[in-house]
């Protein structure tokens, strides 16, 4: 049933595509050049194009368990390269650092899971999230968790020398937003006040 569905949407886009014909041509012959890297979760109940209502080209995407930045010194290949292509080829101007609630990779994180696990491993990036959560004295330690995590992520991407470097220079900026999915409200830490208000 899943694949049919995707075969009936794939005639929709198609469809869409021409009516949007100009849009496609130009990026294929003249490339990409979104001003904005998402960092967001891997949740299929949370798309970033459709959150923002973004046009093809728009983002360039990382997407994984807990939107999750490891830091230069953990070595990790795959976000680090994306990192690396958005910041150096594509020169975005922002990153956004996207959490939700009801994220099941902070649910594990709290909750625990085996040791031996690729999960656990991947979840140790956002550990002392959790801690500082533990330590807010909140009534919802989820919600703590998923905010310190957009925190920590953000913190993470200044490890990167040439994030650091064009984030001083005000070049580039980073956001910390929570994705609310019970409202489809964006929520955005502000640094000056130290506190969460709503995007619109």
């Amino acid at each position: 049933m899943a694949l049919e569905k995707m075969r009936i949407g794939n005639a929709i886009f198609t469809d869409k595509f021409k009516e949007n014909e100009k849009l496609y041509y130009d990026l294929v012959e003249n490339g990409q050049h979104p001003k904005v890297l998402w960092v967001g979760c891997s949740d299929s109940r949370v798309v970033p194009e459709f959150i923002v209502n973004a046009n093809a080209g728009d983002l360039f995407v990382i997407r994984n368990i807990a939107n999750i930045i490891p830091p230069k010194n953990a070595d990790e290949i795959c976000t680090s390269s994306v990192l690396e292509y958005a910041v150096l080829h594509l020169n975005v101007e922002h990153i956004v650092i996207c959490g939700h609630t009801g994220c099941g990779g902070i649910n594990a994180l709290i909750d625990g899971t085996p040791e031996d696990s690729k999960i656990h491993d991947w979840l140790e990036h956002s550990h002392s999230a959790k801690e500082t959560a533990k330590g807010s004295g909140t009534d919802s330690l989820e919600l703590e968790t998923i905010k310190e995590n957009i925190l920590l992520q953000a913190k993470n991407l200044l490890t990167f020398d040439y994030i650091e470097k064009r984030y001083r220079k005000d070049e580039i900026k980073i956001h910390k937003w929570l994705y609310d999915m019970h409202s489809g409200k964006i929520s955005f830490f502000d640094e000056e006040k130290q506190n969460w208000y709503q995007l619109n």
